[in-house]
């Protein structure tokens, strides 16, 4: 990162600590608070005594540098809980304002930028994770999302956008990252070329993304990025944030002149010879040692070289593991971390010897399939959350081991705690967004219940919306379901496919 922008959000967060103290002596509202703390990075948690900081890891590497920086904040101020995001950033909860600001601005000091980490900005770029290393990649796209998110983050102190602008870059039609429904999305082909996607998203009037070009040239990405701001910032909605999103200008414009325009501005784009890229893609050169079997370590690309997978239950860190994974790879040759868009990370680069001791540590990993489900943070911490999602997925984890299912039994399910789709509750093969149920005149728990979304390219479809289910028959349901597949001798997957509308009327039975 440049001295300059350095130097320029440090004297940002210096005039920022004053709104804080505005709203710790309660001169500012919870909304007023929200609209400006934002754009830092930070939130005030539920009741207003406690922050919450998130740190954007650039396409979701966790650097060692970052990762020391992280677990020693950690250990100094005695935190007890951090949360992967669905955004590949850490959050850092239950800190005072003094706390969240000092963090803040320290963490500028290791290229960990929070300024314009929510509110109406450009917020983190977001990648596959294992890009680099992964068998069967188009190829490694991750020098590029780095250098998207480095540009983005010049942009922040002085851009003005209607709402919220997400980008994100896969290496695969596995799409993991949902490039091609996020507001700007960039997929990799086997051409070294990129698909681009655009105004798409989640949450209130779901939207695919639309292609908007095909094969472009990687070191072109910061003019398709410019080409899509200038658009958001002529055609967004500035008036009404309900319908703010990118994904409302497929509506507003119609989708032959959201293609027009768009190729518009990448033409005025073109004219500005500082987007074009050039980067240097990195290599890998550490000698193998040993061989492993272990269903959380994958073979890497590099002969004898493999990613473990780190699932921490709802994406809640154990602070101590944590610490000690710093200290276990800080002398690990060409380790690094990277944060999945699922709440997980993967250490890669590891030798087999090193890879077991990475398994070893980081044992309390999720078990299966299930475990790995996704939930946002949830109403006991997020001022704008209906139900704690983070509560629901414990209880149903805990239930569903004393029922002992065979893995893939249930699938990774997604919990959004309100309609934001912060657990990205609509791409999932079950997903839930906490909700309201009146009866007898008398509001109950419940959660929507969503089914059938797909990510991946070739399948790709917005889940469909089943009904709504109490809080109280979320146990049941996966009771019967977990029971009714493996008496089947089947796994979620392959019974769903051949029993398509009997799933359907077992949805129905717990949402009528």
């Amino acid at each position: 990162m440049q001295d300059e922008l350095k130097y320029r959000i440090k004297n940002e967060i210096q005039e920022f600590r004053e709104t804080v103290n505005k709203f710790f002596n309660k001169e500012l509202s919870v909304k007023d608070f929200k609209g400006m703390s934002g754009g830092f990075g930070c939130y005030a948690q539920r009741g207003g005594n406690a922050m919450m900081l998130r740190l954007r890891m650039t396409a979701g590497v966790l650097s060692k540098d970052k990762m020391h920086f992280t677990a020693r904040r950690m250990a100094e101020y005695g935190i007890k809980r951090a949360h992967f995001t669905t955004c590949s950033t850490i959050q850092l909860h239950d800190l005072s304002a003094d706390e969240a600001l000092i963090i803040m601005d320290q963490a500028l000091d290791h290229d960990i930028v929070c300024r314009g980490g929510g509110g109406d900005y450009p917020r983190n770029v977001i990648a596959s994770p294992l890009s680099g290393v992964e068998k069967g990649e188009a190829f490694d796209i991750m020098p590029y999302a780095m250098a998207a998110g480095e540009y983005m983050i010049t942009l922040v102190s002085d851009i003005k956008l209607p709402r919220k602008l997400k980008v994100a870059f896969a290496n695969s039609s596995k799409d993991s990252v949902h490039a091609s429904f996020r507001d700007l999305g960039f997929m990799a082909n086997s051409d070294h070329t990129f698909d681009v996607y655009c105004c798409g998203g989640l949450g209130n009037n779901p939207k695919l993304g639309v292609k908007v070009a095909e094969h472009i040239d990687p070191l072109d990405v910061l003019i398709y990025i410019d080409a899509m701001i200038e658009l958001f910032k002529e055609h967004g909605n500035y008036e009404n944030r309900a319908k703010a999103r990118t994904r409302y200008m497929q509506e507003s414009l119609g989708l032959e002149k959201l293609q027009s325009e768009f190729d518009r501005y990448v033409d005025l784009a073109r004219q500005k010879p500082e987007l074009k890229l050039s980067v240097k893609e990195s290599t890998i050169n550490k000698s193998p040692c040993g061989v492993l079997s272990d269903p959380r370590a994958i073979e890497q690309k590099q002969p004898g070289l493999y990613a473990v997978y780190y699932h921490p239950i709802g994406g809640n860190i154990d602070i101590e593991r944590f610490i000690k994974l710093d200290q276990l790879i800080a002398d690990m040759p060409s380790v690094e971390c990277r944060i999945t868009a699922n709440e997980g990370m993967y250490i890669i680069n590891l030798t087999a010897d090193e890879a077991k001791k990475v398994l070893a540590l980081t044992d309390d990993s999720a078990q299966n399939e299930f475990e790995t489900s996704i939930a946002c943070i949830g109403a006991s911490i997020c001022q704008v959350g209906l139900r704690d999602s983070q509560e629901m997925l414990h209880e149903l984890i805990m239930a569903m081991r004393e029922l002992n299912f065979k893995d893939h039994v249930l699938p990774k399910i997604h919990i959004s705690g309100c309609p934001s789709s912060c657990g990205t509750h609509q791409i999932g093969s079950i997903g839930f967004q906490g909700s309201v149920k009146v009866i007898d005149k008398q509001p109950h728990q419940a959660f929507v219940m969503v089914v059938n979304g797909r990510e991946n390219l070739e399948e790709r479809r917005l889940g469909q919306s089943i009904g709504t289910i109490l809080k109280r028959d979320m146990i049941p349901f996966f009771t019967e379901l977990g029971t009714t597949i493996q008496n089947a001798g089947s796994t979620f997957a392959d019974w769903t496919a051949a029993h398509p509308d009997e799933f359907i009327m077992l949805c129905e039975k717990y949402t009528a």
